[in-house]
């Protein structure tokens, strides 16, 4: 690590939660932290490193389990990143990673599975970047399973008007592919032409698109994100790791999630959830098609997760 890394560039916020640590490891830990956040983009396996180095030190530290979630993510270790995520959320109550969380219950070829997790997120404890990255994996779930029409359907009930162009983009782009997968090609190409330049710099006519969307859709074209999420990095010590598959790499929906994840776009006017005049987001789009004895036995499964996470929870911290 270079010596130019100072604990003093983590963020004070974030140095607060090391208070329970004795000084120097508290120094080491963040000195960690702060690399594997430089490096989560340049050099995932490299931030992976430092962010176990972390958890080696301060395994009962949110944040900590949080950076190691993150870097598990980018890196291709679904399981690992599943389990950290999870425990983190937990600890804190925050959901800012559920997204990631249901996209890497996809990596391990669990669509249904990340469904179902999806349809009990509570959306009133979401900012908006986070309520569209969910219905980004979403609509990349549905996908998954061959229902292409119903990852289209999702992200048309997306109410995009007041979105930032980037926001707009990510749902654009992904549009796009779910209009290749149905055959619609034209239509997606056009989404493309019209979104793609908001990842490039170049201006887009928003006003041509508002135009468009007169006429019966109140979506505007998507393209797809640039960066791409690995899932070709050494495995990871657990076997299912080193197994899992990134179903969404040719979707592009992970690689956006991957490249936010140390810091996710908020809407223009910085509101909390609860400020916000209404959610762009209607829960029932997210919710899972079955029946009712469908959902029973899923919600009976969702229980029993649930349970035995607790327990590995509290294994995992005996282990340290």
């Amino acid at each position: 690590m270079p010596e130019s890394v100072s604990e003093f560039d983590l963020a004070p916020e974030s140095r607060r939660h090391l208070s329970s640590l004795n000084k120097e490891n508290a120094k080491r830990v963040a000195r960690h932290l702060v690399y594997a956040g430089e490096m989560m983009e340049i050099d995932p396996e490299l931030a992976y490193l430092h962010a176990q180095a972390a958890y080696q030190r301060a395994a009962r530290i949110d944040i900590v389990r949080e950076a190691l979630g993150l870097a598990a993510y980018v890196t291709g270790r679904y399981s690992q990143a599943l389990r950290e995520l999870r425990t983190y959320r937990r600890m804190t109550d925050d959901y800012e990673h559920v997204a990631i969380e249901a996209d890497s219950e996809r990596g391990l070829g669990r669509p249904e599975k990340a469904l179902t997790f999806i349809a009990g997120i509570p959306l009133k404890k979401l900012d908006l970047a986070a309520q569209i990255e969910l219905v980004i994996v979403t609509s990349g779930a549905r996908a998954d399973t061959g229902d292409y029409e119903g990852g289209l359907e999702v992200l048309e009930k997306v109410q995009s008007q007041n979105l930032t162009d980037e926001l707009r983009a990510r749902i654009e782009l992904v549009k796009a592919d779910r209009l290749a997968e149905l055959g619609r090609h034209e239509e997606a190409e056009q989404l493309r032409e019209r979104w793609e330049p908001v990842f490039s710099g170049d201006p887009v006519d928003v006003l041509a698109d508002e135009e468009g969307s007169d006429q019966g859709d109140d979506m505007t074209p998507s393209a797809e994100p640039t960066s791409e999420s690995s899932d070709e990095s050494p495995a990871d010590d657990s076997s299912e790791e080193a197994t899992a598959e990134d179903p969404s790499a040719s979707d592009g929906e992970s690689s956006g999630l991957a490249s936010d994840a140390g810091s996710e776009p908020s809407d223009a006017d910085g509101d909390t959830p609860e400020d916000q005049p209404h959610s762009v987001v209607q829960p029932q789009s997210l919710q899972p098609q079955m029946s009712d004895e469908e959902a029973r036995e899923n919600s009976e499964k969702e229980s029993e997760d649930l349970e035995g996470a607790g327990s590995d929870q509290g294994a995992d911290q005996e282990d340290v």
